[in-house]
């Protein structure tokens, strides 16, 4: 082989090592574009999910003089979609102010009160008078009475709201 032929093979064996170098740096250069690109997406999707989260609250206090009340609201920016109501009273959990309010016998003593079903969509901003019961202000003693509400963003992600009185 002569002195040029060699020089040849020798230059095309360098384009060569240097085309599978600069390949290898492409791939990871694109891998690492990948990379981010799938954290942009996570994080636009988690973005997503917390601007319609929703954000349930109660409220209570005196609605007048002798009538004390229960509310509840969507504080958040999504609707919730209300998936249970449980009313527990001494161990024994309730799904209906009525028959809770048979157990407390306290039935006579409801001026208002709204049952939620399953499934039962929460828009934002709304806010639902769940009991008003007659109470003496002087001396309100507690009832033993624990709520908890189970309810989904339109992600289908779970939440808890739960309050004792």
């Amino acid at each position: 082989m002569t002195k040029n032929e060699r020089l040849t093979q020798s230059a095309v064996v360098i384009i060569a090592v240097c085309a599978v170098g600069v390949s290898v740096w492409q791939g990871r250069i694109s891998r690492q574009h990948l990379d981010l690109a799938q954290e942009s997406i996570r994080v636009a999707q988690e973005h997503n999910k917390l601007s319609v989260r929703p954000y349930l609250n109660f409220f209570s206090g005196w609605v007048s003089k002798d009538t004390w009340g229960l509310n509840l609201t969507n504080e958040g920016i999504g609707p919730a979609i209300v998936k249970s109501v449980e009313l527990t009273y001494k161990g024994k959990t309730y799904s209906h102010w009525d028959a809770l309010l048979d157990a407390m016998n306290l039935r006579s003593s409801r001026v208002n009160s709204t049952n939620l079903g399953k499934d039962s969509p929460f828009k934002m901003d709304k806010e639902v008078s769940l009991i008003q019961l007659i109470r003496d202000p002087v001396n309100p003693t507690p009832l033993g009475l624990d709520i908890l509400i189970k309810y989904n963003s339109i992600y289908n992600e779970p939440f808890e709201l739960s309050t004792s009185f």
